[in-house]
């Protein structure tokens, strides 16, 4: 079982952070959705720093989790890494998940060559993270590509900057090298067998993911998306208010 944060107050829901973040990141939504957040540290990453981190490791780590916590299937919001992790677990054990709300998610590469090229690349940034340090690579995560905080005011920055420095490089080395999509097998063709609600969140300034969200809903028996002005690939960064309403308002769906 995987050491997991408690907030809030009401009926469980299982929140899964991404890569480099921790079970932290779901503070603010936990403060205003009405439910009991339950937050994860997933292996590799803070205080699951040296819990076995692989595809199939994660998916049991994050069920016994669940069964811990709750009796029967909660709902599960999961952000990028972690929304794929949520994905993984629905697809191996639907029993235990009643919704899925996936933030800036994909269900892998589905190309076998640029899965290959891929698994390539998380093992050369694992070999990366470990050759810099946790400092400097946390540094050049966050300041370019669609990971990058520099948009944001720079209180905001230094507090996002806390949390991920929770993390460790020998951790996040093994986060995205044992399920990072280059490990993560393709669920492309299992989605229409997921057959729980789900919304899928992205930001409208974050074309890739929205369009990879736009083909999944055809796949999902019962999904939509909702679009998030004004931000990029992490909303939960750029607009918490829009991914609170977001998230209650599918919950609320759920009952």
């Amino acid at each position: 079982m995987l050491a997991f944060r408690r907030s809030g107050a009401g009926p469980p829901v299982v929140a899964l952070h991404g890569f480099t973040h921790t079970g932290a990141q779901f503070d603010e939504l936990a403060l205003g959705i009405g439910r009991t957040v339950i937050a994860p540290d997933l292996p590799g990453h803070g205080h699951g720093a040296s819990a076995p981190a692989s595809v199939a490791s994660v998916v049991s780590q994050v069920a016994e989790t669940i069964v811990a916590v709750h009796t029967g299937a909660v709902p599960i919001v999961g952000y990028s890494q972690g929304g794929r992790v949520a994905l993984l677990v629905a697809d191996a054990r639907p029993d235990l998940v009643s919704g899925l709300a996936l933030i800036s998610t994909t269900p892998g590469i589905a190309d076998p060559a640029d899965h290959g090229a891929r698994a390539q690349a998380d093992r050369d940034l694992a070999s990366h993270i470990l050759a810099v340090g946790i400092e400097r690579f946390l540094d050049e995560w966050t300041r370019s590509g669609i990971t990058s905080t520099s948009h944001l005011d720079p209180a905001a920055r230094r507090a996002d900057l806390v949390v991920r420095m929770e993390n460790t490089a020998a951790g996040l080395a093994a986060a995205v090298e044992g399920y990072g999509q280059g490990a993560q097998p393709s669920l492309w063709d299992s989605l229409a067998s997921i057959t729980v609600p789900v919304v899928l969140i992205t930001g409208s300034e974050d074309p890739v993911y929205t369009a990879h969200a736009e083909a999944m809903v055809e796949r999902l028996p019962d999904a939509y998306v909702e679009v998030l002005e004004g931000a990029r690939h992490n909303p939960l960064l750029d607009t918490p208010e829009l991914v609170t309403a977001a998230v209650s308002g599918f919950l609320d769906r759920l009952g």
